[in-house]
């Protein structure tokens, strides 16, 4: 199941080896033609929160 919108705020209290985790998961899945809008948005919102945290 992929995130939504109200869930991409508790991303703050993820590891980042749980959000890159979450990332590679979502991009099997759309490998394999699960290609919902909601999957880009959510890798969307990890890509954002990862770039956050290096900065």
């Amino acid at each position: 199941m992929f995130r939504t919108r109200s869930a991409a705020s508790d991303m703050q209290t993820h590891s980042s080896d749980d959000l890159q985790r979450e990332y590679d998961l979502i991009t099997r899945e759309r490998d394999g033609g699960h290609n919902a809008l909601s999957a880009i948005n959510a890798q969307n919102d990890i890509v954002r929160e990862l770039e956050r945290r290096e900065r």
